[in-house]
């Protein structure tokens, strides 16, 4: 722990000094709270973050763990950081990955660009911008196979036994057969990534908030070269797996050559 105050990032300085203030050697498991965050600051003489959510946030979906932090996870695993209250937290041992990241080997499918130009225009920031390619072009419908409609943009809520979350999309959808879902969207661009406890909290909210819902939780991210990818989540033997990804792009109808068409019929049969 010497030398932690001279560490360039001072969030991965914290959060290296809440964990081992908690931490019990062999546990899977380490409670604390945001507060320690402030107490953290104060002991390491670094200035205090004015946004302490962000600490968690980066961690969360930016950067890695302190590596002092990871090699106190118990062998196969790993640590992510799950909401557990308001303003508690927990690093829990996981054997899945942290982080939902898109595949280099799948292929790209061409979609027309329905994008208003005054959308394109006006959106703010990436992950604004994401959504909104994301609804105008139906993605989620093409995706899922469904009629989705949008129902509400960031619901910000608490759920129970995790405290605040905030979902960026929540979609309702309906299938061939007359299922009804809840489509909790989570999107990330720029250097963000997807985290698997975002897609655990929206399971939560939708069962509390849509209990007739069946709840199948979407993630989007902006790829290089302006390729979208979508994928379906859900929890699997405690942990969170990915059920299917897909890459998009959005093109001028004219740039869908007859050989995309041939492979995309294929694809579908």
């Amino acid at each position: 722990m010497t030398g932690m105050a001279d560490n360039p990032n001072r969030y991965a300085a914290l959060i290296e000094w809440v964990f081992f203030r908690n931490y019990t050697e062999g546990a899977s498991q380490v409670a604390w709270a945001r507060e320690e965050l402030e107490e953290g600051a104060l002991e390491l003489g670094i200035g205090l973050p004015k946004n302490l959510g962000d600490v968690v946030y980066s961690v969360r979906y930016r950067t890695s763990l302190p590596d002092t932090v990871n090699s106190k996870a118990p062998e196969g695993q790993h640590w992510i950081i799950r909401g557990t209250g308001r303003s508690r937290y927990e690093f829990a041992a996981v054997s899945a990955a942290a982080r939902v990241r898109p595949r280099s080997d799948l292929i790209i499918t061409k979609v027309p660009d329905a994008t208003p130009e005054i959308i394109r225009a006006s959106a703010l920031g990436d992950e604004q911008a994401l959504l909104a390619l994301v609804r105008y072009n139906r993605l989620i419908d093409i995706f899922l196979g469904v009629a989705a409609y949008s129902l509400q943009n960031h619901l910000r809520t608490t759920a129970p036994g995790i405290g605040q979350v905030e979902v960026d999309e929540v979609y309702v959808a309906v299938d061939r057969y007359g299922t009804q879902y809840v489509l909790p969207v989570q999107a990330k661009g720029g250097k963000d990534e997807l985290g698997i406890t975002q897609a655990e909290q929206d399971i939560v909210v939708c069962a509390a908030k849509f209990p007739d819902l069946v709840a199948r939780p979407i993630a989007a991210q902006f790829m290089a070269d302006d390729v979208i990818a979508l994928f379906e989540l859900t929890v699997q033997d405690s942990e969170m797996v990915v059920v299917r990804e897909q890459h998009y792009k959005l093109v001028p109808s004219s740039e869908i050559t007859p050989q995309d068409k041939t492979i995309y019929s294929r694809m579908s049969q």
